[in-house]
């Protein structure tokens, strides 16, 4: 085997600290695009705080977040949030597993947190650079250690293909028809306006469960004078009637009154 001098150590040594830096840089793309959630209000300030606290973090803390954020060996929680008229933009990125490959993954991410450690804080009093066998014994250690770090590394260039892979499929989504029709209905049927329909259906409802919608018009204008006054610009529609129906959540029909003409009525659907 050929003679390892202290120059060749010292490259092999920069060439793991770089492999380092390419995990870290992997971890911190994967941690930042693999959860992104907000309401449209304060977006971009949410997302620049987010950005500035990841980017600080150690690879330890890094390695952390990315085992119990993107990986997961249980059903992930569905998310809260607060009670706001406010669209909420949310895409998350997981990896389901089992038991046995999260904490074998885990382990393995957490040596590697212990190997660059030990190779930027306690590497100098193990190498004795007039020693030949030193010089050997390191290499050896750094040789294998680059190994390690680059078969990290390559599976995490997969986990950010399949990441980037998802958010386009997302954003296709959301740019198509069907998106956009899909993202205009989870709007309304979260609105502030459809949940006082709700409330009204279930609380002055006839014996047959059928509720007036004059009376519900009434109701809201008592209410929520502000939603009536903004239905077309808020949410496309000039009547009442038009939301209802839109919302998919109600069944309307209408009935004839004794003076030949037409009401309205809707109730909470079970479709």
């Amino acid at each position: 085997m050929a003679n390892i001098s202290v120059d060749d150590v010292l490259k092999k040594i920069g060439r793991n600290m770089l492999l380092f830096q390419e995990l870290e840089y992997l971890l911190k793309h994967i941690i930042l695009n693999g959860n992104i959630s907000g309401y449209v209000g304060d977006f971009h300030e949410k997302r620049a705080k987010q950005v500035a606290t990841v980017s600080t973090q150690t690879l330890g803390t890094l390695v952390g977040q990315y085992i119990y954020d993107i990986h997961a060996d249980s059903e992930m929680d569905d998310e809260k949030f607060d009670d706001k008229d406010e669209c909420h933009v949310s895409f998350k990125f997981r990896i389901q597993s089992d038991s046995a490959y999260f904490e074998t993954k885990k382990l393995a991410l957490s040596r590697l947190v212990a190997e660059r450690n030990e190779l930027v804080h306690h590497l100098l009093p193990q190498f004795i650079p007039s020693s030949p066998d030193s010089c050997q014994e390191i290499a050896q250690k750094l040789d294998a250690q680059s190994e390690t770090v680059r078969q990290e590394i390559k599976n995490l260039k997969e986990i950010v293909k399949l990441l980037e892979e998802g958010k386009k499929q997302l954003l296709d989504f959301l740019d198509s028809e069907e998106g956009k029709k899909h993202f205009e209905l989870q709007f309304i049927q979260g609105s502030r306006l459809v949940g006082l329909l709700q409330e009204i259906s279930e609380q002055v409802q006839r014996d047959d469960g059928w509720t007036l919608l004059s009376i519900a018009g009434q109701l809201v204008k008592q209410h929520a004078p502000e939603e009536i006054a903004r239905l077309k610009p808020n949410y496309g529609h000039k009547t009442l009637k038009s939301l209802i129906i839109a919302s998919e959540v109600f069944d309307v029909r209408e009935e004839k009154t004794q003076n030949g003409g037409v009401r309205v009525l809707y109730r909470m659907s079970n479709r």
